[in-house]
């Protein structure tokens, strides 16, 4: 008969007490340690793709692509400073990360809001 108080992921066992899991988000290498390169490189090429596409889509609209442009721009450039500023530790990853996500979902919405007016503009016709 097995002890489960032996077992390392028996009931007896409080969560504290556990081995950590590799597979949480909060365990991943990427956060835990680290250049602050591997957030900036990627970071950058989102925010010149996404300055391409901004510039594009000038021919539909001028404010949102300016919006847009200005956004991805000052996100990017905060995550300059907070890289250059923060230190090599696990706080600066996570930052850096939310950094990126940040601008990675504020460009979704103003690609999403330029679709929406463009069409929304279409469908009510010629003014």
């Amino acid at each position: 008969m097995n002890d489960s108080r032996h077992d390392p992921h028996g009931p007896a066992r409080l969560p504290d007490e556990q081995p950590p899991d590799p597979t949480d988000l909060r365990n991943q290498s990427a956060l835990q340690a680290g250049s602050t390169r591997r957030w900036l490189i990627p970071s950058a090429v989102l925010a010149v793709v996404t300055i391409v596409l901004f510039c594009l889509a000038f021919q539909l609209q001028p404010v949102l692509p300016l919006v847009g442009i200005v956004f991805v721009m000052g996100m990017w450039i905060a995550m300059f400073v907070v890289a250059r500023k923060g230190g090599r530790g696990v706080r600066t990853n996570r930052i850096l990360a939310w950094l990126m996500g940040g601008l990675a979902v504020g460009a979704l919405l103003v690609a999403i809001g330029i679709y929406l007016v463009e069409t929304l503009s279409t469908l009510s016709g010629p003014s």
